[in-house]
């Protein structure tokens, strides 16, 4: 049980944009080569801001006001403001990245993760989806369609699968989703960013 809360602590789909970008630029050299260190450091600076730490305060922000319960989110009915908050964060992020001429790789990373968001927000006014797999999922999902369309390291996808295979095993063994839970998150994590980058 320890294990599945350090695993679902490191994964958590707080941390998954920036996760991409490094990955990104760590193993897309195609995207990346002609980007200047300062640049890079830049970007995921910004990412962290825009997706980490303005997220997570406006998550204690909404705690103060007694809209949530606490700031892991695991009543599905506490989701819709912070997940509406974290889309509106990340819309900055992409105006501020248009601004600033970010290559469109980057871009579409962050769109396809406002997807995800939205589409997590809309299901769980109803029903609770695995928030964890939908962001590796995502991640998953973009590397996926990044080799399809240009190639890429087919270890780094193996890794990524890897990973959402653990992820999904530790919130189950957590008791925190379902197996159908995990199975959803994990599908439209997967499709809607390999759906961005491939169209």
């Amino acid at each position: 049980m320890r294990i599945s809360k350090i695993v679902s602590f490191v994964f958590h789909p707080i941390f998954m944009p920036t996760y991409a970008i490094f990955l990104l630029f760590a193993f897309s050299p195609l995207f990346s080569e002609f980007m200047s260190i300062p640049q890079k450091t830049q970007i995921i600076k910004l990412t962290l801001i825009f997706t980490f730490l303005l997220p997570i305060f406006s998550v204690f922000i909404l705690k103060k006001l007694k809209l949530v319960t606490s700031i892991y989110m695991e009543n599905r009915e506490e989701r819709r403001w912070p997940l509406l908050l974290a889309i509106g964060w990340y819309y900055l992020l992409f105006r501020l990245f248009d601004v600033l001429h970010i290559h469109y790789v980057v871009i579409q990373l962050l769109l396809g993760a406002m997807l995800i968001l939205l589409i997590s927000a809309i299901i769980s006014n109803f029903w609770k989806i695995s928030l964890h797999m939908l962001g590796i999922g995502g991640v998953l999902g973009a590397f996926l369609a990044i080799h399809t369309l240009f190639g890429g390291n087919i270890f780094l996808i193996i890794t990524l699968l890897f990973c959402a295979g653990l992820v999904g095993f530790a919130r189950v063994n957590e008791n925190a989703h379902s197996l159908k839970q995990v199975y959803l998150g994990f599908v439209v994590g997967v499709g809607a960013e390999f759906l961005i980058f491939y169209f």
